[in-house]
């Protein structure tokens, strides 16, 4: 039998996962606000991952990593995902003032007159809510030889309907991979520092997964409301065999620098207290970390909605070029607390991607149909997809058709992100991280043909470790892989699906599975989550009345963006 944690090792792990009320470290109530939160812990032996209390709170059971000789981690709260934080209604499209409405010419090229509108309404001076207007597109059909770009905040581009008698834009791009629409700016994966640049050395032997407090070796000139940056800095060690073993793979620790980015809701002492949980562990002895604090501007309040948008369905064909075209339907970078709602989109690759900066964001009653750009190699259908510094952001109730990786993250993708009750039909590959260590994402209550997470070793000129602390909770997949990490953790809770041996490995242990074949309570970990920190209005803000009865898979199935 292994021996149990020191008393003060003990204190020390539980007082950084949840900030302590008493000196007997026992964590206080969930707050309901976005101050410091904390979460009940159950210290029992063998306590589940998480499950809900007798206090209407879940209650999260300490796990071991792999390899690990203590538990000390907890499942992180992925609830700060979406629009300004999780939890806040998307502006109702009546409470938005409209500036410009548009008619189909039916006279060719209608990008020149739409950007115009756009650039127009991103000239006005932004209202208290940081709004500045809708352009609104009446229904029809819009040529566009170029893609439509939203460079500033506060403008919303607007259509009367998704289905195909709604407004449908068509890209009659002719370059190669294209994009219809572009919101937002391009922005380095790194957060830049603000003007005070120092780094404050993190002093804990170990930050563990779950935290939601940093030690510092000094939190001179950091204050409430601060937005830092968390770094995870690892040495030779992490990637070398005594770590998790990928330099075969062609992994350097100099390009696995991860950052976090996260607002300071408390300085005590020689601790910083967090909005969101770290999700990934930073342990001196792989070289720890670091803070410092971030001078990042982002647009906020940009939105595509109620519309249709459409590539080349040519693209591919014995009329089309194979790699020329329309490639990505919508494309967020350097955005926060903005949306895409009530969007179908067709004949592309790629549906909605999140890129660098793109943060706070909700992606929700979307559909892709009748993609192009090939089925089977390639980065080719990447649907809904987490790309470099991406995070909280909310994918829900969204349908695919025939894509290669429905719903999908890639390299060093920092977390948390969440995909909510989502629907994949007929893809080709498979659903989760797809390369070099995507951090913190929740897959709960989708449902595609395969789900993975695993050690993908050489493949893709060294995917290595695709993904750590990724979670499938009350998943519906045919087949899943759940492949543990050394030094992190992968979860399954509740998947109904038969459990398969990796495809590259598959000696790798697996991850912790509890649960399986049966439906846990409650349904959605990110909606409890949500309703422990904030409330149960924040549940009705941004689910539909079908959510809260259960699962929609049937219904995105019927609807099919329309």
């Amino acid at each position: 039998m292994r021996p149990l944690l020191s008393q003060s090792l003990t204190a020390l792990v539980l007082c950084v996962l949840a900030a302590c009320a008493s000196s007997a470290g026992r964590p206080t109530a969930a707050s309901t606000g976005n101050g410091p939160f904390t979460h009940p812990i159950d210290r029992a032996a063998n306590a589940p991952l998480v499950a809900l209390g007798n206090d209407g709170l879940l209650h999260y059971g300490l796990y071991r990593e792999r390899d690990g000789a203590e538990p000390r981690h907890i499942v992180p709260d992925f609830s700060r995902a979406g629009y300004r934080g999780g939890g806040v209604a998307l502006p109702a499209r009546g409470d938005l003032p409209v500036r410009f409405v548009l008619t189909p010419s039916g006279k060719g090229d209608d990008h020149a007159r739409i950007q115009q509108a756009i650039d127009a309404v991103a000239a006005l001076p932004p209202d208290s809510r940081g709004v500045r207007g809708v352009v609104v597109l009446k229904r029809g059909r819009y040529t566009i030889a170029e893609g439509l770009v939203i460079r500033a905040g506060g403008v919303v581009l607007r259509g009367e309907g998704r289905g195909a008698h709604g407004t449908v834009i068509r890209s009659t791009y002719a370059g190669r991979q294209g994009r219809i629409i572009e919101v937002g700016n391009r922005e380095p994966a790194v957060p830049q520092a603000a003007a005070d640049a120092r780094r404050s050395p993190i002093s804990a032997k170990i930050v563990p997964v779950g935290a939601m407090r940093v030690p510092l070796q000094s939190t001179a000139g950091y204050r409430v409301g601060d937005t830092i940056a968390i770094a995870r800095e690892p040495n030779a060690a992490w990637v070398g065999a005594g770590g998790i073993d990928t330099e075969r793979y062609g992994w350097a620790a100099k390009d696995y620098v991860m950052y976090y980015e996260r607002v300071v809701t408390a300085v005590d002492h020689d601790t910083l207290s967090l909005d969101a949980p770290v999700v990934d562990a930073i342990e001196r002895r792989f070289g720890g970390g670091s803070v410092y604090r971030t001078d990042v501007a982002r647009i906020g309040e940009a939105a595509v909605e109620d519309l249709r948008l459409e590539g080349n369905p040519d693209t591919g064909t014995a009329l089309g070029t194979p790699d020329t075209g329309p490639y990505t339907a919508i494309h967020f970078g350097g955005v926060r607390d903005s949306w895409v709602r009530n969007v179908t989109v067709r004949y592309v690759s790629h549906g909605i991607t999140a890129h660098n900066g793109a943060h706070f964001n909700t992606f929700e009653d979307l559909a892709y149909l009748d993609p192009r750009y090939g089925r089977t190699q390639g980065v080719r259908r990447y649907v809904f997809d987490y790309e470099g510094n991406a995070a909280f952001n909310l994918t829900q109730r969204c349908y695919a058709e025939q894509g290669r990786h429905s719903f999908v993250t890639g390299a060093r993708v920092p977390g948390p992100n969440v995909f909510l009750d989502c629907l994949a039909v007929d893809a080709t590959n498979d659903s989760g991280p797809h390369h070099r260590w995507a951090t913190g994402t929740l897959y709960d209550n989708t449902r595609d043909q395969q789900l993975r997470v695993q050690n993908r070793r050489r493949s893709g000129s060294g995917h290595g470790w695709a993904g750590a602390q990724q979670m499938f909770w009350n998943t519906g997949s045919a087949h899943y892989v759940l492949q543990a990490p050394p030094h992190a953790m992968n979860w399954s809770m509740g998947q109904i699906g038969e459990v398969a041996a990796g495809k590259f490995p598959p000696e790798e242990p697996s991850g912790i599975v509890q649960s399986p074949k049966q439906v846990l309570t409650p349904r959605s970990l990110y909606l409890q989550q949500l309703q422990d920190r904030r409330g149960e209005q924040a549940v009705l803000n941004v689910t539909s009345a079908a959510q809260r009865q259960g699962r929609v898979w049937d219904d995105l199935a019927s609807r099919r963006g329309e």
